[in-house]
C-alpha cells in the first residue's frame, strides 16, 4: 500500500491571510479534513486540520497564519506506507515525482492505512501458517502452548481451543521443545507416535538475546514407506481406466499426429464397423472428419462437430514442447447427449440459484448488483457515514444491514429508526432521549434515545428526508461532534456510533426548496450509494422468482412453477414497487392459483396484460380430419419450419421447446411412415 492510495488529493490552496471562517466553509463544502497554507510567494509555509479551524473559531482568531502548524514533512506519493517517517505532525503534504504538491495525508489516514497494511501482512502470515502441509506448534518460556496449526491439531488429536494455554506434555508426548527452551539450541529428531512416523525440526524463539519460547515443525513421513504400494495402485488405476474405456457407451479412440489410430474401444469399432485388425488410419473412418481433426491439431484446442446423429469431439494431448502428440476422439449419440444437456441445464439452474444467494444474503446475477455489493463491502470496512438512496422497495434496509454485518461493528448494536413512522411530537425524545421529569408524562427514570442505544454500534435512519427542520440542527451536531443532549439535560454526552441514512426522496431538491438543510445533506452524503430499481436489473427477476417459488412452496406446502411466457411477462413489467412488489405478487399467486404451472393468461389481470391470441393467429382449421392425423401433420410442418430456420436438431428443439431426442425420434417415425 502506497501513500497516494490513502491520501487526500486536492489542488485547493489556502493562503496565510485567508479568513478562518471562509476556510471552514470551504472544508465543509469540499469534505476536506484540513489543508495546506501558502504565503504570498506561493511557498508552502504550514498545514492545518479541522482541529485548528475549530480552535481558531472558538478563540476568535481571524486569519490562517494565526493557527497554522509550521512543522511538517514532505512525503512522496509513491512511498510505501510502512516505510513513511510521519513524525509527530497532525498532517503532512504529499508531492508527486515531479516535486509538485498534490495533496496531504493526515495522521489518522496514515495510522489507518498502516494498521490495515499490518493486518494484511498478518493475514498472509496466518494463511501460510494454517495452510502449510506440515504441523507447527510453539510454546512460551514456561512451556505453555501459544500456537498450533490445523495439521498439528490433527497429529496431536486435539483442537486449537483445547491446546492453547496448556502445558506442552499435557497435549503432545514429545517434550523436545522444553529442552530447546532450556538450552536455547535447536535440533532435529525422528520419532514414532502410534503407527505413524514423524520428523521434527525444533528452534528457539529469541528476543534481545533471551529465549522467550520455541517452535517445532512436524512432518508425517509415514507415506514415504508406502511408495511401492502407491506405484502398484497406479498400475491398478491404469487397468481400471482401460476397463472403463472399453465399457463406455461412447465410442473412444486415441490417434497419433500422423492420423494413425493406436487405440480404440469396442463401441468405436462398432459405430464405424471396424474389425480388430491393426494400423487403422483416420481415412478408414466413414463420415469424412479428416479436415475437422486437422483443424484440431493445427489449433491445438479441443473442438466438437455435429455429424448426422452424432457429436464428435476431439481433444489434443500436448507434449512438453506444446506440440500435439495424441488426439482423443469421443463419439456420442445425439439423443443421449441432448438428454444429458437437459439434466445439466436443470442442475446449472439449481446451482445458479444457490450461488446467487451468497454470503451477503442477496439474490442477484446482474452486473449492476455485483458492482453494488462490491462497493458495499468496500464501504463497510471504512467507518464513515453512508447515504442510501433509491425507490421504495429496492432493499435499502437490507443494504444497511449488510454494511453493519460486514463492518467492524458487527458485534455491536444495530438500531433501526424509521423517521417517517415516528410522530413529530415524539421524534426528538425518541432519537435523543430525556432526563427524569423532563416533561409531563416523562418516565421517572428517564429514557435513552436511539442514538444512545446505538453507542458503539450502528444506527440506521430510514426515511431521513422526513425528519423535521427543527431537529436537523441537532442531528447535524451529532454528525459533527458525536455528541447528544437529552431533553432536559444540562450537559451533552459523547457517543461513538456509525450513521447510515436512507431516503427515497431527492434530498438535493429538498435542499433547494429549503426543506432540508444543506450542511446536513453534505454531512450525510459522505458515501452516497444508489440502490438500483428492479427494472434496471431485470436479469435478476428469473432467479428471484426461482428463489421465492422454493420459499413459498415450503410455506404453503404446494408446488407451483412459471411458464417461460409468464417469466417473460414478469421481466417486461415495470414493478414500481420493486422487489417488495415482486415478492408480494409471487405470494399472491401462490395463495390464489389452482394450477401447478402459472401461464401468461393467469397474469393478464394481475399485471394488466393483453390476452395472448397467438394460437388463433397461426393455426387455422380448413377441414375435418382425424385428430391423430391432424396432430402428426402439424408436428411435421412445425419440425420442418424449425429445421429450415435453425439447421441443427438441438437448436430446432430449443425453438420448439422440446428435447432434441424428441425431434430425432419423430423424424425417424415420419420417415418410416413415408
Amino acid at each position: 500500500m502506497i501513500v497516494k492510495e490513502v491520501m487526500a488529493r486536492t489542488s485547493l490552496k489556502f493562503y496565510e491571510n485567508d479568513l478562518i471562517e471562509e476556510v471552514a466553509k470551504s472544508l465543509v463544502k469540499q469534505s476536506l479534513k484540513g489543508g495546506l497554507v501558502y504565503n504570498h510567494f506561493d511557498s508552502l509555509i504550514g498545514v492545518f486540520t479541522e482541529t485548528e479551524i475549530l480552535f481558531g473559531l472558538q478563540s476568535r482568531q481571524t486569519r490562517l497564519k494565526e493557527i497554522l502548524l509550521p512543522s511538517f514533512k514532505m512525503i512522496e506519493e509513491t512511498a510505501k506506507i510502512n516505510e513513511v517517517d510521519f513524525g509527530l505532525n497532525c498532517m503532512n503534504p504529499v508531492m508527486n515525482r515531479e516535486g509538485v504538491i498534490v495533496g496531504y495525508i493526515t495522521k489518522e489516514q496514515y495510522l489507518e492505512a498502516y494498521a490495515k497494511n499490518t493486518q494484511i501482512q498478518l493475514k498472509h502470515l496466518d494463511a501460510i501458517f494454517n495452510s502449510t502441509h506440515n504441523g507447527i506448534l510453539s510454546i512460551d518460556a514456561t512451556g505453555n502452548i501459544t500456537s498450533i496449526n490445523p495439521p498439528a491439531e490433527k497429529m496431536a488429536k486435539t483442537t486449537k481451543e483445547k491446546a492453547i494455554g496448556e502445558f506442552l506434555t499435557d497435549v503432545v508426548l514429545p517434550a523436545g521443545l522444553l529442552e530447546v527452551v532450556r538450552t536455547g539450541k535447536g535440533h532435529t529428531e525422528k520419532y514414532r507416535a502410534g503407527k505413524r512416523t514423524y520428523i521434527t525440526n525444533r528452534s528457539p524463539i529469541i528476543d534481545e538475546n533471551k529465549v522467550i519460547g520455541a517452535v517445532g515443525v512436524f512432518q508425517d513421513i509415514s507415506d514415504i514407506e508406502f511408495i511401492s504400494n502407491e506405484l502398484e495402485t497406479v498400475k491398478q488405476i491404469v487397468n481400471e481406466l482401460d476397463t472403463i474405456i472399453n465399457t463406455s457407451n461412447d465410442g473412444i479412440c486415441i490417434m497419433n499426429n500422423q492420423y494413425n489410430i493406436i487405440k480404440m474401444n469396442k463401441k468405436f469399432s462398432r459405430i464405424f464397423q471396424l474389425t480388430n485388425k491393426d494400423n487403422y488410419h483416420l481415412s478408414d473412418i466413414s463420415g469424412n472428419i479428416e479436415q475437422f481433426i486437422h483443424g484440431v491439431i493445427k489449433s491445438r484446442k479441443a473442438s466438437s462437430i455435429l455429424k448426422k446423429n452424432m457429436i464428435i469431439s476431439a481433444t489434443p494431448i500436448l507434449d512438453h514442447k506444446k506440440n500435439v502428440n495424441r488426439v482423443v476422439i469421443n463419439v456420442k449419440d445425439m439423443t443421449e447427449m441432448e438428454s444429458l444437456r437437459d439434466e445439466l441445464a436443470k442442475t446449472k439452474k439449481i446451482l445458479s440459484s444457490l450461488n446467487h444467494q451468497n454470503e451477503s444474503g442477496f439474490i442477484y446475477c446482474s452486473p449492476t448488483m455485483k458492482n453494488l455489493i462490491k462497493t458495499v463491502h468496500q464501504v463497510a470496512n471504512v467507518d464513515v457515514t453512508v447515504l442510501l438512496t433509491g425507490e421504495s422497495g429496492v432493499g435499502k434496509g437490507e443494504i444497511a444491514n449488510l454494511i453493519w454485518r460486514s463492518s467492524q461493528r458487527k458485534d455491536q448494536p444495530f438500531v433501526k429508526v424509521n423517521c417517517g413512522a415516528i410522530p413529530e411530537s415524539l421524534i426528538e425524545s425518541e432519537l435523543f432521549g430525556y432526563e427524569p421529569g423532563a416533561f409531563t408524562g416523562a418516565s421517572r427514570k428517564g429514557k435513552k434515545g436511539f442514538f444512545e442505544q446505538s453507542d458503539g454500534g450502528t444506527i440506521f435512519l430510514d426515511e431521513i428526508g422526513e425528519i423535521p427542520q427543527h431537529l436537523q440542527v441537532k442531528l447535524l451536531r451529532v454528525l459533527q461532534e458525536m455528541e447528544i443532549t437529552r431533553i432536559g439535560a444540562e450537559k451533552s454526552k459523547k457517543i461513538d456510533t456509525r450513521i447510515i441514512a436512507a431516503t427515497n426522496k431527492d434530498l438535493e431538491k429538498l435542499v433547494i426548496e429549503g426543506i432540508f438543510r444543506e450542511d446536513l445533506f453534505y454531512r450525510l452524503n459522505v458515501i452516497p450509494i444508489k440502490v438500483p430499481s428492479l427494472r434496471r436489473r431485470k436479469e435478476d427477476i428469473p432467479i428471484l422468482i426461482d428463489y421465492y417459488l422454493k420459499k413459498f412452496s415450503v410455506k404453503y406446502n404446494k408446488n407451483v412453477d412459471f411458464s417461460n411466457d409468464a417469466i417473460k411477462a414478469f421481466m417486461n413489467h415495470d414493478w414500481p414497487g420493486n422487489v417488495r412488489e415482486l415478492v408480494n405478487m409471487i405470494e399472491r399467486i401462490f395463495v390464489t392459483t389452482t394450477s401447478s404451472v402459472v401461464q401468461y393468461d393467469d397474469l393478464v389481470q394481475l399485471l394488466n396484460l393483453e390476452p395472448d391470441l397467438s394460437i388463433s393467429e397461426f393455426v387455422t382449421v380448413n377441414q375435418i380430419i382425424p385428430l391423430k392425423a391432424a396432430v402428426e401433420e402439424l408436428e411435421k410442418q412445425l419440425i420442418a419450419k424449425a429445421l429450415q430456420k435453425e439447421k441443427t436438431y438441438r437448436k430446432a428443439a430449443k425453438l420448439l421447446e422440446v428435447n432434441a431426442s424428441t425431434i430425432v425420434r419423430k423424424i425417424q417415425k415420419y420417415e418410416k411412415g413415408n
